[in-house]
């Protein structure tokens, strides 16, 4: 389906649209330096105030060619560095999608019997986020904007959401080589190891999950100091995103284009590969680990649930 000109423009202004810091806020008088003739000299200012939202900001990797060589030896090499809570996630992953293919032809059957009680204009237009020129757009977006307020970070971000697309895209052409199965509409044959031409993950799932991470784990995670708007506004975005991209895989089953396994490994991969660039660039996981001790955890025991908080 053509993505319009117009829908285009607004995804790759919409980071821009934010308001600008003053481009010279950091060219403020030095405290330290002598005054001028004639001035008394004041008392000490003190540290510093924080900068203001929205004020440049470094990125958290060097922003050149040899971080992209790292970024892809992060993402390819990383299942050589699992720990025994990473295997056990990555089990649980293809253990669920290798599930999905045991009710996949019931899923189907339920999906197109209750066609007619799905927005199909809803779904075509979520759709548009799979399409290769959204994150394209996305990116160019981030760019400008990150040219605008002289903002390392958000040109960083521009950097991995095209990452993203390359890398996912070449692990779903990876998956061709391992298992493919028949469009719903033209058979059920599932085909394993050197199979011939056919489709696995599906494409435009994977690439409308690849946005997620780069703009969310950046831009969208509610901090401490965020304030109750702010942090109303951050997760009306997650929400956006992440269910948009839900709807993009509703599309391809609802259109009898893709089995539940193949939108569940697209997502599974353009979100997965999305969050190890982030990590590449913050030095590893450890900065999920703390955020995660600062939330409630909920656990199960022998006596019922336990509820643990910092």
């Amino acid at each position: 389906m053509r993505l319009r000109i117009r829908q285009l423009a607004l995804v790759a202004l919409l980071p821009a649209l934010v308001p600008f810091a003053p481009a010279r806020a950091a060219e403020a008088i030095d405290p330290a330096a002598d005054p001028p003739a004639g001035v008394e000299a004041g008392p000490s200012p003190g540290p510093p105030a924080p900068a203001a939202s929205g004020a440049r900001k470094s990125s958290d990797a060097p922003l050149d060619w040899a971080q992209v060589g790292r970024d892809a030896g992060y993402v390819f090499g990383r299942p050589a560095h699992l720990d025994r809570r990473g295997w056990a996630k990555l089990a649980w992953a293809v253990g669920i999608g290798a599930s999905l293919y045991l009710v996949r032809e019931q899923t189907r059957d339920f999906i197109q019997d209750h066609a007619d009680q799905f927005h199909g204009g809803v779904l075509d237009a979520a759709r548009k986020m799979g399409n290769a020129a959204t994150p394209v757009a996305a990116s160019l977006g981030f760019w400008i904007a990150g040219e605008a307020r002289d903002s390392a970070y958000d040109k960083e971000t521009a950097t991995l959401l095209l990452e993203n697309l390359g890398y996912a895209g070449a692990i779903s052409g990876m998956m061709q080589l391992v298992i493919v199965s028949e469009r719903p509409r033209d058979g059920n044959t599932v085909t394993f190891l050197a199979p011939p031409v056919g489709h696995s993950a599906s494409g435009d799932v994977t690439i409308a999950a690849s946005i997620l991470a780069p703009i969310i784990d950046r831009h969208l995670l509610v901090e401490d100091d965020d304030g109750r708007g702010v942090r109303f506004w951050k997760r009306f975005g997650q929400v956006g995103l992440y269910g948009t991209a839900g709807l993009v895989a509703v599309q391809r089953m609802w259109s009898d284009a893709h089995w539940l396994p193949d939108v569940y490994f697209g997502y599974v991969n353009g979100l997965g590969v999305g969050r190890m660039l982030v990590d590449s660039r913050k030095g590893g996981r450890e900065w999920r680990d703390e955020r995660r001790h600062k939330r409630v955890a909920v656990t199960a025991t022998a006596s019922g649930l336990r509820i643990t908080w910092p």
